[in-house]
């Protein structure tokens, strides 16, 4: 029923609570910040929506071609480098064009930590990958659905942009933690000269006959 995290996935899960809870904020809070903060129209606030959710498909879609050229843990600080951006943008925007601009950088830097510490935690051998990767989930989507409501509070409190500046402690602790998902590609694992050996292919097939 629950999937034990183990100290290994619970430093991964460090790794996704800035993308999580990020994201999930500005699915929920991004058009409500446009129209508290600038009274912009149904039309600009939908638009801030869209922004946010194509730029991080877009990067998502391309985000495993930078993986295998460099390592993982290089390209999430990259990420969460351009998530501080659009933290930053959006915290202190004087705009609502310069606010778009940061939802987009926000789409940007959640699109891919989430996927890379999934593979991250798939291919740890304490465990099984199943076992792992239901751990991580699990605490991770905790975190995703629980983020919206506790920013709200914090929103109610001290206003809609520090519900989004709050962030920052969380991208930090990311920072921090983003060592954990590898140094090098996931599809690496052999050397690049080194050619299969095709009765490696051929061991599993003779053991079941």
């Amino acid at each position: 029923m629950f999937a034990r995290p183990t100290l290994p996935i619970l430093v991964l899960v460090a790794v996704t609570l800035s993308a999580m809870l990020l994201e999930g904020a500005s699915i929920d809070w991004s058009a409500i910040y446009m129209r508290t903060v600038f009274d912009t129209g149904p039309f600009v606030a939908g638009c801030t929506v869209a922004l946010f959710a194509f730029s991080q498909a877009t990067t998502r879609f391309f985000a495993d071609s930078f993986v295998d050229r460099h390592s993982p843990s290089g390209v999430a600080r990259v990420l969460l480098a351009t998530m501080a951006a659009g933290v930053l943008i959006v915290f202190f925007s004087p705009a609502p064009a310069v606010s778009m601009l940061g939802f987009a950088l926000l789409g940007i830097g959640t699109s891919a930590i989430f996927p890379l510490a999934i593979s991250a935690a798939a291919q740890r051998t304490d465990r099984s990958a199943a076992i792992n990767v239901a751990a991580l989930s699990q605490i991770s989507f905790v975190a995703f659905l629980l983020g919206p409501p506790l920013l709200g509070f914090v929103s109610d409190h001290w206003g809609i942009r520090s519900a989004f500046g709050i962030g920052i402690p969380f991208i930090v602790l990311s920072l921090l933690t983003a060592g954990s998902l590898g140094r090098r590609p996931a599809k690496s694992a052999a050397p690049a000269d080194e050619a299969p050996d095709p009765a490696r292919k051929m061991l599993p097939q003779a053991g079941e006959a």
